[in-house]
């Protein structure tokens, strides 16, 4: 792990550490989880509207030559993640005593078809191998046509280990031959208490430190142009945090779905790339899409390893 990336992970789970379990461990409020069906009505709202503009992925909004830019960022094997804000009629959708994430990332696949990058985001009882060690466990639960159950269980470790099962109602829209929208939101979040233990269980609602509350995703994919755009929208919502560490945590916690969607698109590309090269010339591309080695451009901020 590169140190900045080390330092990240220590400082975040120190502050994790540092907020009383007793002040932490709470359930969303019913105006706290309002807020959030709101902000993600109108945020899906604002890509259906997009959609009848003929704007398919976010970046499509942009000028051409910044569109032409970004383009040859992602085209050098570089992400696009910008951090996102939707707002209604004008006005912040704010989350009392919660934080609403959004996110946008893009990646650039070179040679890649719809097909195979979408028969790795839909094989869902493989996800756990493809995303491994975000995902520890995933199984397509049931299907109905163009609609799935899915669980996936979430794993992340720093200096305290963070554990989610988590129920997902994933619906899959070919929108024309080379566009494809997979969207997945969370029906149930459950906290995994002393995961690999002999005594892990799930956290009652009531007893979790809030994390994360909900979650809901959107890939976009775009195949032309002699390859395939890939791009993940998320939103999710966890616990606020007392006031007085407020201007201390918040900011960090805000920073871990940008980490999130660079580790999705990363190892997203290494699953296409397996997919997509044969055997023998797997191995002189796994550096470049192996899961640390990626570059990513933040608007205002360059490029980041």
């Amino acid at each position: 792990m590169q140190p900045s990336k080390l330092s990240f992970s220590m400082l975040l789970a120190t502050t994790l550490c540092v907020v009383p379990p007793a002040i932490t461990a709470h359930e969303p409020r019913p105006e706290t989880l309002a807020a959030y069906h709101r902000y993600r009505e109108k945020t899906q709202a604002r890509m259906d509207s997009d959609l009848l503009a003929g704007l398919f992925l976010y970046v499509d909004r942009f000028p051409e030559a910044r569109r032409q830019s970004i383009d040859a960022q992602l085209r050098r094997g570089e992400f696009y993640l910008e951090q996102l804000h939707t707002v209604d009629d004008g006005r912040k959708i704010s989350a009392p005593n919660g934080i609403i994430h959004h996110w946008v990332g893009v990646a650039f696949l070179p040679g890649a078809t719809l097909a195979q990058t979408k028969s790795v985001l839909t094989d869902f009882n493989h996800q756990k191998d493809n995303y491994f060690p975000d995902v520890r466990q995933s199984k397509l639960i049931s299907q109905n046509g163009n609609t799935s159950d899915v669980f996936l269980q979430f794993y992340n470790k720093t200096a305290v280990t963070a554990v989610f099962n988590v129920n997902f109602s994933t619906e899959t829209t070919d929108y024309s031959a080379s566009r494809t929208q997979i969207r997945s939101c969370s029906t149930r979040v459950a906290e995994v208490e002393n995961y690999g233990k002999p005594d892990e269980r799930e956290l009652r609602p009531a007893d979790s430190h809030g994390y994360m509350w909900e979650l809901c995703t959107w890939w976009r994919i775009e195949e032309k142009s002699g390859g395939t755009y890939i791009q993940v929208e998320a939103i999710e919502l966890s616990r606020s945090v007392p006031f007085a560490l407020a201007w201390f945590v918040n900011p960090i916690i805000r920073n871990v779905p940008k980490t999130f969607l660079s580790h999705l698109l990363s190892a997203t590309r290494k699953a296409v790339t397996a997919k997509s090269t044969p055997r023998t010339n797997a191995s002189a591309l796994k550096t470049a899409t192996d899961l640390h080695q990626a570059t990513v451009f933040l608007p205002g901020l360059g490029e980041i390893s």
